[in-house]
């Protein structure tokens, strides 16, 4: 491991969607194209309009200031990393449609919101990754209609441009131009210079080496910074794995999340082995110990619907189980209305499978916690937030909710973790025993200090042949007394040895 990045370990993480997670202050200027939402109103406005385009353009406000005054919240709940989704200046609430880096958007607050934000944050210990997106900008941004930028841009060889994924609102950007690496570079740097610590890239495992590695030259100034990518599949299945020499410091761990949510959901045992395999055999080990780990994020339905909801895919060899829009394809293309109008009238959870779904929520962030990395808790988890993919996995945060039982679960996890940094800072991890109904895996310092953790995803009581006894341990975490042997239902134990 790389002295440098030796803060990030063992760190745990909480992603922000800024815009929904809490406003402080009065209501922003108007600003044209723009629908301002009252709080409460938890309904996406998820219609298309009246020229038939579902539009991205209605705000929360939720700002940086809202942010700022809950990281008390969120240190109290174990956090010392927050990971915030971008904050420039674009004409989408999501902010991934960028019309100019160099602004933070107005409505989320300033550069001196943002500088404010992070002094607080390092006074508590937290650390802030902000998202950076290079891959595309928006159609309305500073860059695109000035001549200036053109070579930005990239065209086809009649000269037209090449929007991503044909979306015309969002242009490609020539990621290889020598001119747009050394521009990227500055707003990297900015970044830094007004109190970030690291970055999630947006679409990393696009980006060429030569940009990713223009990018890392930030550290020629600010050695401890973390350049972490989104990758959806298992990075070495790729021609370019962007982790096995230094082009990323970390990325996403999407496989795992689902090798995880596919066992605790329907007892995939042999899936979750063969991700998990892939992962901490074949990624190099000072990345493991950096991956950010989730169980749902911005880009998927939220844990509990995973977990309890209608239509996840079930089917491993079919994409993961957040893949859900299939009875919606066909070949006249994709039916967004009808797939949307279907997450609105089931967006509810209710009855057994709510009680059965918050029980395995927990489950799974167990799981997480006690992989190498950083686990990532979404925003809302902590409440049980409901919801679909975009937007219904995008509500505004509901400060109204009085949990209590998901909260102290989630900071008594991320107190094992501070208080047993010595394994799970860079222990290795291997799998104990696995089959459709218990899992136990254990971490391993180089010094044979050992935690194991045992969880039953079953609503039954199950006997685990005198695994708890004859063994010297020290119970850091149990839902059951296991001198008796037995795991109960839904149960977790987490054991020192």
């Amino acid at each position: 491991m790389c002295k440098n990045l030796d803060r990030w370990l063992g760190r745990t993480a909480y992603q922000i969607m800024p815009d929904r997670f809490c406003k402080v202050g009065v209501n922003p200027k108007a600003m044209p194209g723009r629908v301002m939402k009252n709080w409460d109103d938890r309904m996406p406005n998820w219609k298309p309009n009246s020229e038939g385009e579902y539009t991205n353009d209605y705000f929360y406000c939720g700002n940086l200031k809202g942010v700022k005054s809950k990281l008390n919240y969120l240190r109290d709940l174990g956090f010392d990393m927050i990971y915030l989704t971008p904050i420039t200046l674009s004409n989408s609430y999501h902010h991934y449609d960028v019309c100019n880096h160099m602004e933070i958007d107005p409505w989320l607050g300033t550069w001196k919101d943002f500088n404010e934000l992070c002094e607080k944050a390092h006074k508590l210990g937290i650390l802030i990754v902000v998202d950076l997106v290079f891959n595309h900008a928006g159609i309305s941004s500073v860059y695109y209609n000035n001549s200036k930028y053109r070579e930005w841009f990239k065209r086809k060889p009649n000269g037209e441009p090449v929007f991503w994924w044909g979306f015309k609102d969002l242009p490609e950007c020539d990621t290889l131009n020598p001119y747009y690496q050394q521009e990227m570079l500055k707003v990297a740097t900015n970044y830094l210079e007004n109190g970030a610590d690291g970055f999630r890239l947006d679409l990393a495992e696009n980006l060429p080496k030569e940009f990713l590695q223009a990018i890392q030259m930030v550290k020629d100034k600010y050695p401890n910074t973390i350049v972490i990518g989104e990758m959806w599949g298992i990075a070495t299945d790729k021609q370019d794995p962007k982790i096995l020499d230094g082009q990323l410091d970390s990325i996403m761990n999407y496989p795992m999340a689902d090798g995880i949510l596919r066992w605790v959901r329907y007892g995939e045992a042999g899936h979750f082995r063969y991700i998990f395999d892939r992962v901490f055999r074949e990624y190099p080990e000072k990345v493991q110990n950096l991956l950010l780990n989730n169980i749902a994020t911005h880009d998927t339905p939220t844990t509990l619907t995973m977990l309890g909801g209608d239509i996840m895919n079930a089917n491993i060899f079919d994409r993961q189980i957040w893949d859900i829009e299939r009875p919606w394809n066909s070949y006249n293309g994709f039916d967004t209305y009808h797939f949307r109008e279907y997450e609105a009238n089931h967006d509810a959870i209710q009855g057994a499978e709510y009680v059965k779904a918050k029980v395995l929520t927990q489950v799974a962030i167990a799981i997480m916690y006690m992989l190498p990395g950083i686990p990532c808790i979404y925003q809302g988890t902590e409440v049980y937030e409901m919801g679909y993919k975009d937007p219904f996995n995008r509500k505004p945060f509901n400060w109204n909710i009085k949990e209590k039982e998901m909260k102290l679960f989630i900071s008594t996890m991320g107190a094992i973790r501070r208080e047993h940094s010595d394994v799970f800072r860079d222990g290795a991890v291997r799998i104990v025993d696995i089959n459709e109904d218990i899992l136990i895996l254990e971490r391993f310092s180089s010094d044979n200090k050992r935690i194991i953790l045992v969880v039953n995803r079953t609503p039954e009581w199950k006997f685990l042949h005198n695994f708890f006894r004859g063994v010297s341990t020290k119970i850091l975490y149990s839902t059951v007394n296991v001198i008796s042997g037995w795991i109960n239902e839904y149960g977790i134990v987490i054991l020192r040895q």
